[in-house]
């Protein structure tokens, strides 16, 4: 296992799915990616869902969870692990299974979150999908 590539949301969990990754990377001396997709904001012009004419990017919040993740990626460093970071935009679940394609990851890392059963039956999992679509086997550190 040479690449683990570990999905975060920047969330409580997120610190424990990267713990989780620093465990396998040591222990298998791999590199880690450290991933995060934004969601894109959708523009609204009447009742249509078109493309926004002025850029929504709220490059301030970009900015801080840039330093965020690269204050994680220092924090592997530190410990010798090689690490780095991928910020991108679009729907999660796809966004995920393509870099860990792109990645060729031997494993997905991914911190859960305990919603309910309606949020899951309505909205869905990102673990869920990841697993169900996902190149390689799965990590899911339940939150606690």
């Amino acid at each position: 296992m040479k690449k683990v590539l570990v999905a975060i949301d920047l969330s409580d969990i997120a610190i424990a799915a990267v713990d989780y990754a620093a465990k396998l990377a040591v222990a298998f001396n791999s590199q880690v990616r450290i991933l995060h997709v934004e969601v894109p904001v959708p523009a609204y012009i009447g009742n249509e869902l078109v493309q926004p004419v002025i850029p929504t990017d709220n490059e301030e919040e970009l900015n801080r969870i840039r330093k965020d993740l690269s204050a994680m990626v220092d924090h592997l460093n530190l410990q010798g692990i090689e690490a780095d970071y991928e910020l991108v935009k679009g729907p999660i679940v796809e966004m995920i299974i393509e870099k860990a394609a792109i990645y060729v990851a031997d494993i997905i890392v991914l911190g859960a979150h305990n919603h309910g059963f309606l949020y899951r039956a309505v909205i869905g999992s990102v673990c869920s999908g990841v697993v169900k679509h996902s190149p390689c086997p799965v990590l899911i550190i339940p939150s606690k």
